[in-house]
């Protein structure tokens, strides 16, 4: 199973809002898709599921291209699914009637429901009425019936919205199981910290565009991470320790690349972040979260020729 999507472009009137996105995912992979709020997220996933028109772009499964007529769409439905909103929740009906429903909808499958239930431990309240669920509760209602469809491709926009710590682990190994299934997933999420745990891929929009893929499989650059003040960094820049591809992040981490110091530079360095008394040094590949706060962050410093460059959303 594929999913390609080729020169995808969206605009709402003169307004655009997606330009010229293009990728292809195979069966097995979880991504994540990281943006801010408002810059089309949702927007993208509503244009591959054909819910909103699209200005330019083909949408294909395995090969095969789903354009906008009513046939296509019907049969694009069967192949992905799309992670419910809570306001569309029978308030009357109860989490297993909706979880029946998907199942018997998209798989065919009612036999498993049982099974999706106990794993996501939904049974304390399962066959309650989800006008007395909470926020938390109505989420994982939604992520099971998601679960139900068994579809081979799924978008999950905020999965982890409303669900605390333990649920949200409880999530994510659901998650890893479907990547073993072979299904392909692809979730909008904030935890950025959290899709690292899991995805296979991170997807960066920005400027309308699919600005950076991030494949967390691959061999990445190591870096120093220390936490710094503004005095520090400014201590270290003027002793020229600060190499052009450093970066200072807005949540005041200093990322410095291993590869870019020689041995003699790596123990002053050293030695200078222990005289300066630095906190937290940690080594280790740039994480969602620092690719984020380097691409949307409202303060980003990096060391070219030693100046400061600054990038605002």
């Amino acid at each position: 199973m594929t999913l390609e999507i080729k020169h995808l472009s969206v605009s709402y009137g003169d307004f655009e809002v997606l330009k010229d996105i293009s990728f292809q995912l195979e069966e097995g992979q979880l991504i994540g898709l990281v943006a801010p709020n408002g810059t089309g997220k949702t927007t993208l996933f509503n244009a591959i599921m054909r819910f909103i028109q699209v200005k330019e772009g083909q949408i294909f499964v395995d090969g095969k291209e789903y354009t906008a007529s009513d046939k296509d769409v019907l049969a694009l439905h069967q192949k992905i699914t799309f992670f419910p909103d809570q306001s569309d929740l029978f308030e009357n009906f109860s989490g297993r009637e909706h979880i029946e429903m998907y199942a018997e909808i998209w798989s065919g499958r009612r036999e498993e429901v049982d099974q999706i239930i106990t794993r996501l431990q939904m049974e304390d309240y399962v066959d309650r009425k989800v006008q007395e669920y909470s926020l938390g509760m109505r989420q994982r209602l939604c992520f099971a019936m998601m679960v139900a469809a068994d579809t081979p491709i799924m978008f999950m926009d905020e999965v982890m919205n409303g669900l605390d710590p333990e649920n949200v682990s409880l999530v994510s190994d659901v998650l890893i199981e479907l990547r073993q299934d072979k299904k392909i997933v692809m979730i909008a999420s904030h935890l950025l910290d959290n899709l690292d745990e899991y995805a296979d891929k991170v997807f960066f929009l920005k400027d309308k565009e699919l600005h950076r893929i991030n494949d967390l499989n691959e061999e990445r650059p190591l870096f120093y991470k220390i936490i710094v003040n503004d005095a520090q960094v400014k201590q270290l820049e003027n002793e020229d320790y600060l190499t052009e591809n450093t970066l200072h992040l807005s949540n005041q981490v200093l990322c410095i690349p291993i590869a870019d110091l020689t041995p003699e530079q790596d123990r002053k360095l050293y030695e200078k972040l222990r005289e300066l008394n630095a906190e937290s040094i940690e080594i280790s590949p740039l994480g969602t979260s620092e690719y984020y706060s380097y691409l949307y962050g409202l303060r980003i410093y990096s060391f070219d020729r030693g100046q400061e460059a600054h990038e605002e959303v």
